[in-house]
């Protein structure tokens, strides 16, 4: 039986005061999957195997059918609905909690998922170089995606072979014009080189002329904007690949 020292939970109706920013984040994930948002905040602080500290809560109604329409595992929403509220958030209050919690209603088992600032913190760090790529995307101009390759991924030779695919499907399914995020994972891999890396999977749908397509950057997220930070990409929207 594990010892509890202290828990907090404060569960707040919809219309209760929270500051602005957080109701930006919680507009954003209503305009993205509808139905309903009941948020709350708390503290815990236990000897259990569990994420410890101050959190958010927001959990969720009417969006499960919605979203196992498709994904097979509702992980990657959930951590899109973390993302979009953690990123409206100040400075400030980024600092403020340890974690987010999402809670899908009208599941078996209403189920919960808990993502710590440090992985939101990074995501929002690869989205800033997923950001970046689009600038060159949206033109077309693939040798400026695949400079930014990580060779810690493979060679430059295989790198520049990676052009012509992305061109191959511009051809076919029209220019990108957006890349709209689904969700992300933190993975690791780890590598003769240099050892064991941590790396961001964003997971989305790259906005087209003709036709929009599954997409998933793995992107280093501590490596600066002017460095290697593409470490992989695949056309197809998963969590692990």
């Amino acid at each position: 039986m594990r010892s509890l020292f202290a828990l907090l939970l404060l569960a707040l109706s919809f219309s209760s005061c929270t500051s602005t920013t957080e109701s930006t984040g919680i507009d954003a994930v209503l305009s993205f999957y509808g139905g309903k948002v009941v948020y709350s905040s708390g503290v815990v602080a236990s000897t259990a195997d569990e994420l410890q500290g101050r959190f958010y809560e927001l959990k969720l109604s009417g969006v499960a059918p919605k979203m196992k329409q498709y994904f097979a595992s509702l992980q990657l929403p959930a951590s899109n609905c973390a993302y979009l509220f953690y990123h409206a958030l100040s400075p400030e209050e980024k600092t403020r909690y340890s974690f987010i919690r999402i809670t899908i209603a009208e599941t078996a088992s209403n189920d919960t998922y808990e993502f710590p600032i440090q992985d939101l913190a990074k995501a929002e760090r690869a989205m800033l170089q997923a950001d970046n790529l689009l600038n060159y995307m949206r033109t077309g101009d693939y040798a400026h995606v695949v400079a930014k390759g990580s060779l810690l991924a493979t060679s430059a030779q295989e790198w520049q072979k990676a052009k012509s695919l992305f061109t191959a499907i511009d051809k076919e399914y029209g220019r990108v014009q957006a890349f709209s995020l689904q969700g992300f994972a933190i993975s690791h891999q780890n590598l003769a080189k240099s050892g064991t890396m941590e790396f961001v999977r964003l997971a989305g749908v790259l906005v087209r002329e003709k036709q929009s397509t599954d997409f998933t950057f793995a992107l280093l997220p501590t490596t600066t904007l002017q460095g290697n930070y593409l470490y992989g990409f695949v056309f197809s929207k998963r969590e692990n690949q």
